[in-house]
Parts: structure tokens; C-alpha cells; sequence
């Protein structure tokens, strides 16, 4: 697991007592489980952020799933800078979705199992889109921005959350997400979502080396890697800094380990990909070996020739003597 949060006596901010997430957590996910329909939960108190991993299994192989925490004002923070950008282009938002569906089929989207977290996976696809020539999305921590003639500097910091500065592009607006100077800043590059999924694979394949570089969101631009300024206890395997907090590494949970799982699925779908660019195949379920070699005794047992039907015994009809054998009157 990761590092758990400190609990103090008071909220942060020091509104008043400090409410048990913990306890609630744990509260929300049996009640989730009572409720009329087909709902898994996994409460992860244990974690540094604790959470109630959600899956609605309602709609068949449609699952729905999310991820419930609490009281985490940075958090929301995140979500408004996210909104900013899901704003200025649709690509972004469609091309995240590939991502997300192709790292879930793979079975390379958990932190749990070591491997990256959906948030990581969005900062790289922005990191990615920022990095395009011409780019498709800006950086929105840039001192300026200039769009359609129009230039508007850095506002100032809309909050501090425990000492991290909340300070982007937009983040000054009622919303904390109106960025609308910046609409159809990337349509420069007509690069269709497909040409973008197969660049994006290159990209996490070919371009950027996650254990040795950094991905930084803030920043607009890949960096060499300084492990030593990340807070958390274990040293960093891939670096993925947090948008606001650049000592938070997003990607925290990698081994070196499942390190090799990654990379060895990044040069796998970009090899696909540029083969084929079929996106089903691309994200074809990942089979463990065990699970890939039941399948094979499966499919060798429904080709295998079925033994040759016999044709049913044919019965013999009785045979009646003539009544004229019978002597008189009978037996």
C-alpha cells in the first residue's frame, strides 16, 4: 500500500473537528452494496489518499467505474484544471478515452497492482498533446498564452491548499475552468483521434523514457528526471509529477517490476498499431499466461473433428405366423 495521510484533530483549514474518512469510507461502500443493483465496492482505507473503488455492473459488459473519496480539496482543484482542457479541444477528452479503455483491457490501469493510476494516464495524454507540432493543447501554468492575437498572462493564485499553490490559466473564473480565449487553439494540427492514438503510442513507446525522465504537465514539456525531490519514501521507478504539486509523483506505485509490464505493453500497442492501426486489437484483453493457456486447450478442444455418428440400430419387425398355423381353437 501507499503512505496513509496524517490524521489531525481538525479539517483542514481548521474548520472545525476533522470529519473520520476512514470510518465513513468504509460506511459508504456496505451501504453501496445494499443498494438495488448489481454494485461492487472495494474500500482502500489504507491508502494515502483512502478511497471506495466503485464498479455498477448494471448495464453488462458496459461496467461503470469510479473512484469516491473525501474531503480533498486538492482534488477538486484537479478536476477544474482538467475541465480547462477537456474545453479548449474535444480530442483530448475522446483521445483519453482509447487510452483509458485500451490500459483497462491490458490490465495496466491499477496502482493497486503497480501499475498507473487513470490520472497518470491523463497526464500523459495532455503531456502528449502539448508536445505535438503544432501542439493541440497549451500549457495552462505558462507565465502567458496567446491565442487568435489575444495574450493574457499567469492570473494569480486562486487558493492555497496546505502550502501548494492553485495557479493556471482559468483558474480565476467563477467555474475555475473558463479558458474560452483558448478555443481552437489546437486546430492548426489536423490530426484526426486515430493518427493521434497511434502518435500516442509512439510516444510512451519511442519518445519519452518514464524511468528516466519526467512527465510534467506544469512545465509543458518532458524533463530529465530528479528523483530526489519527490516526498514519498520509496524512490521513484517512472516520474509522472502531479500538475500542482511537484514533489507528488503521480506514478508512485511503479516497481521496477511492473515497470517492465509497462514498457513491454508500450512498445506492444505501438507496434500494432503502426502495423495495422486496429484499434481492437490494440486493445484486446490481456491473458496471464495461465488464463492464455486455458483458452488454447478451448479453442484445441472445439477444433479438434467430432468421432463419426453411427447410424441407430435398425430393429427387427416380428414375425406373426398365419392364422391357418394355429390349430382349433387356438390355445
Amino acid at each position: 500500500g501507499e503512505e496513509e495521510e496524517e490524521d489531525g484533530d481538525e479539517s483542514p483549514g481548521g474548520k472545525g473537528p476533522r470529519i473520520d474518512k476512514k470510518k465513513l469510507l468504509m460506511e459508504l461502500s456496505k451501504e453501496l452494496r445494499k443498494a438495488k443493483r448489481r454494485i461492487t465496492t472495494w474500500a482502500i482505507v489504507g491508502a494515502r489518499v483512502p478511497l471506495v473503488k466503485v464498479t455498477d455492473n448494471t448495464s453488462g459488459s458496459n461496467q461503470v467505474c469510479c473512484d469516491i473519496s473525501m474531503e480533498s480539496e486538492l482534488s477538486q482543484h484537479k478536476s477544474k484544471l482538467l475541465r480547462a482542457y477537456v474545453s479548449i479541444d474535444t480530442r483530448f477528452a475522446e483521445l483519453l478515452s482509447l487510452v483509458k479503455a485500451w490500459a483497462k483491457a491490458r490490465n495496466i490501469n491499477d496502482a493497486t497492482s503497480h501499475t498507473l493510476n487513470s490520472f497518470a494516464y491523463t497526464m500523459l495524454v495532455i503531456q502528449f498533446l502539448q508536445t505535438r507540432s503544432p501542439p493541440v493543447l497549451p500549457c495552462l501554468h505558462a507565465p502567458s498564452l496567446t491565442h487568435n492575437s489575444v495574450t493574457q498572462a499567469l492570473p494569480p493564485a486562486s487558493a492555497n491548499v496546505n502550502g501548494i499553490e492553485i495557479r493556471y490559466h482559468g483558474c480565476d473564473t467563477e467555474s475555475g475552468a473558463d479558458v474560452s480565449f483558448l478555443h481552437g487553439f489546437g486546430a492548426p494540427n489536423a490530426a484526426t483521434v486515430q493518427e493521434l492514438l497511434i502518435s500516442f503510442f509512439r510516444f510512451i513507446a519511442d519518445e519519452v523514457n518514464l524511468c528516466k525522465e519526467c512527465v510534467s504537465v506544469r512545465d509543458g514539456r518532458v524533463k530529465a528526471a530528479d528523483k530526489t525531490v519527490f516526498k514519498h519514501k520509496h524512490s521513484a521507478v517512472m516520474c509522472v509529477e502531479d500538475p500542482f504539486d511537484p514533489t507528488d509523483n503521480v506514478a508512485r506505485s511503479v516497481t521496477d517490476a511492473s515497470a517492465k509490464r509497462l514498457l513491454s505493453e508500450f512498445h506492444r500497442a505501438a507496434q500494432v498499431s503502426s502495423e495495422t492501426g486496429d484499434i481492437e486489437a490494440i486493445c484486446r484483453q490481456f491473458l496471464s499466461a495461465r488464463e492464455a493457456q486455458q483458452q488454447q486447450k478451448r479453442e484445441a478442444a472445439k477444433a479438434m473433428p467430432l468421432p463419426p455418428q453411427l447410424p441407430p440400430p435398425q430393429m427387427k419387425q416380428p414375425v406373426f405366423a398365419p392364422p391357418a398355423a394355429y390349430p382349433q381353437g387356438g390355445y
